[in-house]
């Protein structure tokens, strides 16, 4: 980290000086440093909405041009989809628009699942699993094509208090009563 952080001739001057020296001055071996640079960079350097919205197109733009990852994309909007939990306070960076996506995790590529149900066997069906990935993709991708242009097109804002804004229409295609099921090669 420090190679970077020396490496930017110009950070302390798009950052600030207090914000550099900061910077520079934390331990990497820290056991917090890393909870210290989150919050450093939160605080000082980008906005949360504005983090939570590169975070969610890098997700997004990973689940598209990385369909053999499919399951792993998936996880990761899930968890979106999920946000953070506050305790009593309501959840924190929940996307409900990524329900057509998020709900279509790939549960059966897990390997306790597929240990549970496959026993022995479950190598075998994992990678039968994994023969179908460009197929499910395929029928995903609009979805996600369709996320991120509303993002560009700020009908989807995230917000920095851990909410957003999404259009009216948006809100009706992308968070319905019911979601999007996969189908399956065979037609099931």
């Amino acid at each position: 980290m420090a190679n970077f952080i020396y490496s930017q001739s110009d950070l302390e001057q798009q950052i600030g000086e207090e914000t550099y020296l900061t910077l520079i001055s934390l331990n990497v071996k820290d056991k917090y440093a890393g909870t210290i640079m989150s919050g450093l960079i939160q605080d000082k350097i980008i906005e949360a909405g504005a983090f939570e919205t590169w975070k969610l197109k890098k997700v997004l733009t990973d689940f598209l041009t990385q369909p053999e990852k499919l399951d792993i994309h998936l996880d990761k909007i899930y968890q979106l989809y999920c946000g953070i939990y506050q305790g009593d306070e309501p959840r924190k960076y929940e996307y409900t628009f990524l329900g057509n996506l998020a709900l279509n995790f790939l549960y059966w590529t897990e390997k306790g699942y597929l240990e549970t149900f496959y026993g022995d066997n479950w190598k075998s069906k994992y990678e039968e699993v994994t023969t179908k990935f460009e197929f499910y993709h395929k029928q995903l991708k609009g979805f996600a094509t369709q996320i991120l242009l509303a993002i560009d097109n700020k009908e989807i804002e995230i917000l920095n208090d851990g909410t957003y804004t999404i259009t009216d229409e948006l809100k009706r295609k992308l968070e319905p009563t019911t979601y999007y099921v996969l189908k399956e090669p065979n037609g099931e």
